[in-house]
């Protein structure tokens, strides 16, 4: 890139010079005013070159916008496409939410439910006997657990 850079520095020195160097031979030869009359020419062919190159410019950038168009409606179309299958996807999960939410309360009402009262009844039966055939009164969980520990400290302290 340096070296581009360089050549066309080099380049437009040298052009300078032979124009510099022109006018000079124009002035010295007399004819200044006709080269003057040429460059004047050469001048409006190139605006006119020019302006042809940016009309041709303009040409290529509708057709490329028009061309973007055309490509671009395909692709929308799949994106709206895309789209409505989320939309049908999510509905579909949504569904299925509701059918695990609807059998989570059934197992819990059909099966847990009954099965833990089942349970709880026949703790409480058997707590109800053990107080009517004698085994005492019925100790709670927290005074067996200090009984537990008052064991333990009592074994600890008598190593």
């Amino acid at each position: 890139m340096q070296g581009a850079a360089k050549n066309v520095m080099i380049a437009g020195g040298i052009l300078l010079l032979l124009l510099i160097f022109g006018i000079v031979a124009a002035a010295w030869f007399g004819v200044l005013l006709d080269v003057l009359y040429i460059f004047l020419m050469l001048l409006a062919a190139l605006l006119v070159i020019a302006t042809f190159l940016q009309i041709y410019s303009i040409v290529l950038l509708m057709r490329t916008i028009n061309m973007t168009r055309k490509e671009m409606e395909p692709l929308l179309a799949s994106v709206q496409e895309t789209i409505g299958i989320v939309k049908n996807t999510a509905r579909t999960a949504g569904n299925a939410v509701t059918t695990i939410g609807a059998t989570t309360r059934l197992t819990s009402e059909a099966a847990l439910g009954p099965s833990v009262r089942a349970v709880a009844a026949m703790v409480a039966g058997q707590q109800m006997l053990r107080i009517l055939l004698g085994k005492g009164h019925v100790r709670s969980r927290a005074e067996e657990r200090r009984k537990q520990q008052m064991e333990a400290q009592a074994a600890v302290g008598g190593e």
